[in-house]
């Protein structure tokens, strides 16, 4: 094998074990995400059934004599559960929330499954799975290959006692299917796959062509030689032409030296586009890595909002539930909780999907009616910090089609900053505008304006001026902004303050 083709067949190897290594990277991270969410999702769900179970018990334990000694508390609390198809129906309405769970089951001490979303189990002894979290701490690979071949289901336990009885009287237990798993990571590796595939192919048919055009050089270097080492003198030569011979095997040495340096020169030129090249790789596994990061630290920060937001939710289908039939007004305050609540849930999901693809919910929307809800919001707040607000919009209605919660989220972002802008009080101006079949929305303030040098990172991600800043308010803005085929500016003067101007394209109505 020569040296050319040996020199080839390297560059080619390095290249695809790098591409094979970032995508490597990817499928760990991707596995990573996948699995800490479902077990934070097992453990919340554990967490609400506990809360709920408890709730349930207390609530209907006023109609029961109270039970003086520990074995009438737990026979009371077992006919409780046992006995009310309500809670059955809680429990198969909370499996139903979250794709990957197979069953949800709350056990008495006996290991007798007592209450169930799955009605067929009732009555029978708890099955025991393999602990889930005990899984999610086994290396990436493993559980990759778990995920993609025929594993058991998962559990997630959480014992309920008395005081400080070392046996708990229920066992809540959460499963969750490896099947509905798997077909969740299934598509994204096909994908990850496809293009991992296409761009190793890409990178070793770029490389081929690219060393073989550069080292072409070297071919005739090698044919050069060849044709020396053979010999081209005839034995029945003079010998005045075996000496003319030589001669020329001179000229072509001098000659091969001068293509030796033009091939030396290629090759450093071919070393400088591989050190180029593995040094893009190493960027984007740098970024692979500190997407990681950001995803773990967004999944924690996450995990301890949605705990009381979830809280919060089941205690107000609770309240509904306890109320009955209320009076319209407390019904209309309980669905602008609900609303808000879900709403909340949604922007920390946000917070998750920032690097992914997100999904608009488009519908008819009043960009009018949408500002002024967030005006009205933020206007008790904005009197106790002295800032008066002015807000103005058009008469006739400003159609536009768009995912109602991310605009709300991305205006309340806007008039925040400008509250902030403002510490000892001041003028905020929100205006809504319609020309043509162009809206424009205007969030104004009386601020010390934005310093020119940093007008231009404003919408970076994660940069903020203020001490206790996320950097993530304007950055989520320009995407949701962006999403909606919209554009986003500002126009900002020292001492003078600062106007952001938010363009949509209008959804003009027909007769």
């Amino acid at each position: 094998m020569s040296l050319r083709v040996r020199l080839v067949l390297l560059i080619l190897v390095v290249v695809a074990l790098a591409a094979v290594a970032l995508s490597a990277v990817e499928l760990e991270t991707l596995v990573d995400l996948l699995t800490t969410d479902a077990i934070e999702r097992s453990n919340l769900t554990g967490q609400q059934v506990s809360a709920l179970l408890r709730d349930h018990i207390e609530r209907y334990s006023e109609n029961y004599a109270t039970p003086q000694t520990l074995e009438e508390v737990k026979a009371l609390w077992n006919d409780i559960v046992a006995d009310d198809a309500q809670f059955h129906n809680l429990l198969l309405q909370m499996m139903a929330n979250t794709r990957s769970l197979l069953e949800i089951n709350v056990a008495g001490e006996s290991g007798m499954i007592l209450a169930s979303s799955n009605p067929a189990v009732v009555r029978t002894s708890i099955e025991r799975r393999e602990n889930f979290d005990t899984w999610g701490m086994t290396p990436w690979y493993r559980r990759t290959l778990d995920l993609l071949g025929k594993r058991p289901d998962w559990e997630v336990t959480l014992g309920l006692g008395v005081g400080e009885q070392d046996k708990p009287i229920f066992t809540i237990q959460v499963v969750t299917s490896s099947v509905f798993l798997r077909d969740a990571l299934r598509p994204q590796i096909v994908w990850l796959a496809g293009v991992s595939g296409s761009a190793i192919g890409l990178s070793l048919l770029l490389t081929m062509l690219a060393t073989t055009r550069a080292l072409r050089p070297v071919k005739q270097i090698e044919d050069t030689i060849d044709r020396i080492a053979q010999g081209v003198a005839d034995s029945e030569e003079p010998d005045g032409a075996l000496a003319k011979e030589f001669r020329a095997v001179e000229s072509k040495l001098n000659l091969l030296g001068q293509q030796y340096r033009g091939a030396r020169e290629d090759a450093s030129e071919l070393r400088h586009n591989v050190d180029l090249l593995l040094q893009r790789m190493a960027s984007q596994l740098d970024v692979a890595t500190r997407l990681a990061a950001i995803s773990r630290l967004t999944g924690g920060v996450a995990h301890e909002i949605k705990n009381p937001l979830n809280a919060i939710a089941l205690r107000l289908e609770l309240l509904r539930a306890r109320l009955g039939d209320p009076d319209p007004e407390l019904s209309a305050e309980i669905d602008i909780l609900s609303r808000e609540v879900l709403r909340l849930d949604r922007v920390v999901k946000t917070f998750l999907d920032f690097s992914r693809p997100l999904d608009v919910h488009l519908q008819d929307i009043e960009l009018g009616v949408l500002a002024s809800e967030v005006t009205e919001f933020i206007t008790p707040q904005a009197r106790l910090s002295n800032v008066v607000v002015d807000f103005s919009a058009p008469t006739e209605p400003a159609p536009m089609r768009g995912d109602s919660d991310l605009l709300k989220q991305a205006v309340l972002n806007l008039v925040t900053n400008a509250m902030d802008a403002m510490p000892n009080g001041g003028q905020m101006r929100v205006r809504v505008e319609k020309r043509g079949d162009k809206l424009i929305l205007e969030v104004s303030d009386t601020g010390s304006g934005i310093p020119p040098e940093l007008r231009d990172k404003v919408f970076q991600l994660y940069f903020t001026t203020k001490p206790k800043g996320s950097g993530i308010g304007l950055a989520m803005t320009y995407r949701a902004v962006q999403l909606h085929n919209g554009t986003i500016s500002f126009t900002s003067e020292a001492e003078s303050g600062t106007t952001f101007r938010l363009e949509f394209p209008g959804n003009v109505r027909h007769a």
